[in-house]
C-alpha cells in the first residue's frame, strides 16, 4: 500500500481526533434517548392518537379563495405520551399555508408594479402575512464589485434619517450590486472599508455625477479605478442654468402675458433644450398665437432675439453639446479648455460658476470619453434603474423599513435574482420596537 512500517504503527496508536469524539458523543446521546423512548423515530411510532381535519390556504387563483383540507394523522408515544403529526407533501413551514401559496406570493412580488397590499388582495392573505413571507425568503446579499461600476443617488424619503440613498450597479449588464441607505462620506467610507482589498483593486472604471463625496471615496478606496464624470449630469447642470435664465427673462413680461415674448418663453421654451440637429427648418406648422405658419427654427430665432443673454446662454449650451460628440482624443482636452474659458468669461453668473465646476472636474470629464464594452462610460444604465426605483416607492407610498425596500428593489431589478427555499432569520430585517411597559391592573380597575 506504499505505507512504511513506522507510519503504520504510529497511525494504529493514534488518539481520536475532534471529529471522531463529536461523533461518539452524538452516538451516545442517540442511544440514551432510544433507551428512554424506544418508540421515538418515524418508523417506530405506530400508535395513532387521532385524525384531525387541517385546512391550509392554497392561493393559486387570483382573487379566489382556495383551500386544501386533509385528515392529518397524529401519532402518540406510548411511553411519554408526546404527540406528533406525520409529514405531508404540501404543507410549508408556515402553519396554514401551502408551498404553492408561498411560491405564488413571491412570484407576484417579482413584478415592480405589485405592492405588498396588492399581492395580499390577490392571494387572499393579510398584508402582514405577505410581508412575513417576503422577509423570510428574500434577503439579498451584496454582489461582487465588477470591472466597471456606476454610482448614483436617488430620493428615498422625507421621513427617513437619510433622504437620499445610494446605488451601485454593473456598467456592463446593469446588475444592481448594492443599495446603500446613505450617500454621506462617512457611511460610504464604512461600506468600502468592509469590502476585501482584492475586490476593490479589481475595479477599473467608476462613473458618477459631479458629487465630490463620490470622487473622494473612489480615489481613496478604489486606487486602480479611472474616475469618470457622467456627461448627462453635466448637461443637466447646463440646462438648469439656462432654464433659470429663461424664467428670469419671462418674469419681465408678466405684466403683459399676451405678449409675443411671454408666449414664446412660456410655451415654446422646449426649443432651447432640444438638440439643434432635431429642430426642423422645413416643416411648417400653424401657430395660433401668431395666426400663421412657422417652423421650429424660426420660433427659436424669435426666442433668442428676445434678450442677448438668452442667446449667449443657448450658444454656450450648444458649445458643450458639440464637445460631447467629439471622437478625436487629441482635441478633447483643448476643446474642454475652450469651453471652460468661455463659461468663466460669460456675463451670466450661473455659467461662470459652472465654468469653475468644469475646471475642477476636468480630468474626470475627459475620462468619460473612454470606451468600455464598445460604449462610452456614463451613468446611463443607472438612470434606467432609478426610474423603476421611483415607481416602486410611489406605488407603495414610501417605505419606512429601508432593509426591506433594499431587498425588494434588488429582487425586482435583478432579473435572475431568486428567493430562498428555506426560511431565513428575519432579525436583520425587522426593526426592534420599544418594549412594552408593565400593565398596572390596580390602576385599570379603578377606572
Amino acid at each position: 500500500m506504499g505505507v512504511n512500517r513506522s507510519g503504520y504503527y504510529k497511525w494504529l496508536k493514534r488518539g481520536k481526533n475532534q471529529y471522531e469524539l463529536n461523533c461518539e458523543e452524538i452516538r451516545n446521546m442517540i442511544n440514551d434517548i432510544h433507551k428512554k423512548h424506544p418508540s421515538y423515530g418515524y418508523r417506530n411510532t405506530k400508535k395513532v392518537h387521532e385524525y384531525k381535519n387541517v385546512s391550509l390556504n392554497h392561493s393559486i387563483f387570483i382573487a379566489e379563495n382556495a383551500s386544501v383540507i386533509y385528515k392529518a394523522r397524529r401519532y402518540i408515544c406510548p411511553h411519554c405520551s408526546k404527540t406528533s403529526y406525520e409529514d405531508n407533501p404540501f404543507k410549508s413551514n408556515h402553519p396554514r399555508l401551502t408551498f404553492k401559496t408561498i411560491q405564488n406570493v413571491l412570484l407576484l412580488l417579482k413584478d415592480y408594479n405589485q405592492t405588498f397590499s396588492m399581492v395580499a388582495k390577490k392571494t387572499n392573505l393579510s398584508v402582514t402575512e405577505v410581508i412575513t413571507i417576503f422577509d423570510e425568503h428574500v434577503q439579498i446579499k451584496r454582489k461582487k464589485l465588477s470591472h466597471a461600476i456606476c454610482i448614483d443617488e436617488f430620493f428615498f424619503s422625507h421621513h427617513a434619517k437619510n433622504k437620499y440613498a445610494c446605488m451601485l450597479i454593473n456598467f456592463k449588464n446593469g446588475l444592481v450590486l448594492d443599495i446603500l441607505p446613505s450617500r454621506h462620506k462617512s457611511d460610504l467610507r464604512s461600506y468600502f472599508r468592509m469590502i476585501p482589498e482584492k475586490e476593490k483593486l479589481n475595479v477599473e472604471y467608476i462613473t458618477m455625477d459631479l458629487y465630490d463625496n463620490y470622487r473622494d471615496i473612489a480615489y481613496h478606496w478604489l486606487p486602480n479605478a479611472v474616475v469618470c464624470a457622467d456627461s448627462f449630469h453635466v448637461i443637466k447642470n447646463i440646462n438648469d442654468v439656462l432654464n433659470r435664465l429663461r424664467t428670469s427673462k419671462m418674469h419681465d413680461y408678466e405684466d403683459n402675458k399676451k405678449s409675443d415674448e411671454y408666449y414664446l418663453l412660456k410655451h415654446k421654451n422646449y426649443l432651447l433644450f432640444k438638440d439643434s440637429l432635431d429642430i426642423s427648418d422645413t416643416e411648417y406648422k400653424k401657430n395660433r398665437h401668431f395666426s400663421m405658419k412657422y417652423t421650429e427654427g424660426q420660433l427659436l430665432e424669435k426666442i433668442l432675439a428676445i434678450d442677448p443673454q438668452l442667446k449667449e446662454g443657448y450658444e454656450l449650451k450648444e458649445l458643450y453639446m458639440i464637445f460631447i460628440q467629439q471622437d478625436d482624443p487629441d482635441t478633447i482636452e483643448s476643446f474642454l479648455e475652450l469651453i471652460i474659458n468661455s463659461y468663466k468669461l460669460s456675463t451670466i453668473v450661473g455659467f461662470q460658476k459652472l465654468g469653475n465646476t468644469l475646471e475642477s472636474w476636468k480630468n474626470e470629464i475627459i475620462n468619460s470619453f473612454i470606451r468600455y464594452d464598445n460604449r462610452k462610460l456614463s451613468n446611463g444604465p443607472i438612470e434606467g434603474r432609478n426610474k423603476y426605483i421611483s415607481i416602486i416607492l410611489e406605488l407603495a407610498n414610501g417605505y419606512s423599513n429601508f432593509t426591506r425596500f433594499r431587498n425588494k428593489a434588488m429582487y425586482i431589478l435583478n432579473k435572475l435574482e431568486t428567493h430562498s427555499e428555506e426560511v431565513l432569520d428575519v432579525s436583520s430585517v425587522r426593526r426592534k420596537g420599544k418594549e412594552r411597559g408593565k400593565y398596572n391592573t390596580k390602576k385599570a380597575n379603578k377606572k
